[in-house]
């Protein structure tokens, strides 16, 4: 055995435990199993980049080609209205505002939700709607957090000419941040109101429109659909209707779907008639009335009903302007990712001399062999108390042998897993974790070493992934009875079954074991190769397709690589992993992608690529050959608007491969426009050829910069965007 074995039994070993203490904590319940933002796995099933060692000729239909294609298609996030905005004179109302379009992805809220006096009706709302001057209020308020309003003003409606004057005058100055004019909702074909809408309908879309830009909107029930494309001209380009009950109104979109150019369909998040929503039941009902044709929605929720019990204390924000469990959903059923990226923050720092983002974990000395730290991660760097998973950079720093880091969190057991085997030299991985005791991850290191932990970003409660403990599903080796070193699986199957043979494929079976349910859709995968016969690489992907065009570890002759990897789930439930060069290999599970989650699956692009030569290429010809950066240099390289990605992306999924540094070193991904961050993503010795995962915020103005400390060659691919 070349290397110290990953899954040996902790009771076999012969630690001695180094806790690092750390700062009091909030106590907290028990949390449920963490869960994961069902766009950003989505986004990384795609792989880490594409091979750097030629195929041999034997298996020459899955070699190296450069990834010079755009992504066929990315998500395209849904419109997203929430019927009940703040009140301006509520004290958390700029916190909520943010909240709305920040964690939950609305887009354009309508008023405060007074709830209606005795003699309303739809043309005749006595004090359900606010005056002009709170409406403006809020309005403001809303500009502030980048969202835009729907504004109730019976003046504009008006039929005599000055009044309407009066109220254009009073909106001139913030039409821009108005979506559209409310003209109330739920009328009546069949009542004596209806006539009424459509004579104010028809004054504001000819008098007031053409002169504000501001077109006029009403929300209708179900059975009025028909009754309003057929009366009030504009309908048909924005159609919004209701269905509380039964399907949501899927058999109501595909009625339409054809004759209307954007559909906007009902989605509950209240406490409503009763009907208590739940985040899965949020998704599963976007994902429904997406596929019936729905183009935006309209969430019945928003802020809580205004000094009122009547709808529940909360919706997608809570009364002290919080988000809730249910915003992630929300964001995540438009179609876009919860995962909220922080500035890169280092969280722990064993050596002497160098710093935290806060001063805490700071030169806490070098981990002994069998060390376990616990790292405090929730409320630091930006992060809040209630997170589902936390994504992490964790570096091994000069270890004194070849050894591996276990991540879990703190307060459960210990897992016969590992995240990041590494030989005696400094190497670094990319983890997703749930948050533990106290907000705390716990980190085994099996030999003795310095360790780094940065932050990169989080996932809220709420969101669709489930993050499990590690738990090994495949071990190739056999390990040395007579000493005592017991190689083994979470349920026997898959261990021991020898080194895998170069140009085969190995299937293994992921649902049915550890925890991951029949229904998952994609799970999170450490990947681990050792005792390299050549260098070669591995690609995982879902069984029952063909190999892509791709990897997911590359390695030379000898190495031991881990990589973390998001994989569909293929035919039977398995992922198949295909081996250039005969390896070793060990397979841990961190988590799963339920089935209700929307997926995204996106062939890498090429970014920037330092090198020259035959068959180095990027998506574009742009940030190509110019050469091995030089130490202690930055390079930007431009993301927005390049390899199908919109201008407008915020956060991006990259690999960053460091090949051919002169030396050792480290490599650190921010948003240029920003401070260097004391942080690191790849870190490397001379020589070596390494890749990581990095979830990277793209500047301002649509850049992201490589800082690196030593001379290298530089690749960097885009897996894909999260909106």
């Amino acid at each position: 055995m070349p290397y110290p074995d990953p899954s040996t039994p902790i009771a076999s070993r012969v630690v001695v435990p180094q806790v690092v203490v750390p700062r009091s904590r909030r106590r907290r319940g028990p949390r449920p199993l963490a869960t994961l933002p069902a766009v950003l796995v989505g986004l990384l099933l795609a792989v880490v980049p594409l091979p750097l060692v030629p195929a041999p000729g034997a298996v020459t239909s899955v070699g190296a080609a450069p990834a010079t294609s755009p992504p066929t298609s990315l998500p395209v996030p849904v419109d997203t209205w929430a019927w009940c905005g703040v009140h301006p004179d509520d004290p958390a109302a700029a916190a909520s505002a943010q909240a709305m379009a920040e964690s939950a992805g609305i887009s354009v809220t309508f008023g405060p939700c007074n709830v209606p006096a005795p003699g309303y009706s739809p043309a005749f709302t006595a004090d359900r709607y606010v005056s002009p001057e709170v409406y403006r209020r809020l309005v403001e308020i809303n500009a502030a957090a980048g969202l835009r309003t729907v504004v109730y003003d019976a003046r504009v409606w008006s039929a005599d000419p000055a009044v309407r004057a009066a109220a254009i005058a009073f909106w001139e100055p913030w039409t821009d941040h108005i979506e559209a004019w409310d003209m109330g909702d739920e009328f009546d074909p069949a009542g004596t109101e209806w006539p009424i809408l459509v004579q104010r309908w028809n004054r504001v879309r000819t008098l007031v429109t053409p002169q504000t830009g501001v077109r006029p909107f009403t929300n209708h029930l179900y059975w009025a659909t028909d009754e309003a494309l057929r009366d009030l001209p504009g309908s048909e380009q924005l159609l919004s209707f209701t269905l509380y009950g039964t399907d949501l109104g899927a058999s109501v979109a595909r009625t339409h779907d054809a004759d209307v150019g954007t559909l906007m369909c009902g989605v509950n998040a209240y406490d409503h008639f009763g009907y208590v929503p739940s985040p899965d039941k949020i998704r599963a009902d976007m994902a429904a009335l997406r596929a019936a044709g729905c183009d935006q929605f309209l969430v019945f929720g928003g802020h809580p009903v205004y000094a009122s019990q009547v709808f529940g204390d909360w919706s997608i924000v809570d009364r002290q302007g919080r988000p809730t469990v249910w915003a992630p959903a929300v964001l995540e059923g438009s179609g876009r990712s919860s995962f909220t990226g922080v500035t890169p923050a280092r969280l722990l720092e064993t050596r002497a001399g160098l710093t935290t983002v806060d001063g805490a974990q700071n030169g806490v000395g070098r981990r002994g062999d069998g060390a376990v730290s616990g790292v405090d991660v929730v409320g630091r760097a930006g992060l809040p108390w209630d997170v589902a998973a936390v994504a992490l950079t964790v570096t091994a720093v000069d270890p004194s042998r070849a050894g591996f880091v276990t991540i879990w969190p703190c307060g459960r057991a210990q897992p016969v897993a590992s995240q990041l085997t590494h030989a005696r030299t400094t190497a670094a991985t990319t983890v997703v974790v749930e948050p533990g005791q106290d907000g705390r991850v716990c980190v085994y290191n099996m030999a003795a070493t310095d360790l780094v932990v940065d932050v990169n970003g989080y996932v809220p409660e709420g969101a669709a992934f489930v993050a499990g403990d590690p738990a090994r599903l495949l071990e190739t080796r056999v390990g040395d009875a007579a000493a005592g070193e017991v190689l083994t699986t979470v349920d026997g199957r898959d261990q021991g079954i020898g080194p895998r043979e170069a140009g085969t494929v190995t299937e293994v079976q992921v649902t049915g074991r550890a925890g991951v349910p029949a229904t998952a859709r994609s799970v999170v995968l450490s990947v681990t190769v050792t005792a390299a016969r050549a260098a070669g690489y591995v690609t995982v992907y879902p069984c029952g397709t063909p190999v892509p065009v791709s990897s997911n570890v590359n390695y030379t002759a000898g190495a031991t690589v881990t990589t973390t990897v998001v994989s569909p789930v293929g035919t039977g439930g398995r992922v198949c992993l295909f081996t250039m060069s005969t390896v070793d290999m060990v397979l841990d599970i961190g988590g799963h992608l339920p089935a209700l989650a929307p997926i995204s699956t996106e062939p890498p692009s090429r970014l920037l690529d330092s090198r020259s030569g035959t068959g180095v290429a990027t998506t574009d010809g742009r940030h190509l050959a110019f050469g091995p950066v030089r130490p202690d240099t930055v390079t930007s390289f431009t993301v927005a608007g390049r390899a199908g990605l919109p201008s407008t992306v915020r956060t991006v999924a990259l690999s960053v491969t460091v090949t051919e540094p002169v030396r050792s070193g480290f490599v650190t991904i921010y948003p240029c426009g920003s401070p260097r961050p004391n942080a690191s993503h790849v870190n490397f010795v001379a020589r070596q050829t390494v890749a990581n995962l990095v979830f990277a915020e793209v500047g301002a103005d649509g850049t992201v910069c490589a800082y690196s400390m030593a001379g290298t060659q530089l690749v960097v691919d885009v897996i894909g965007a999260l909106p």
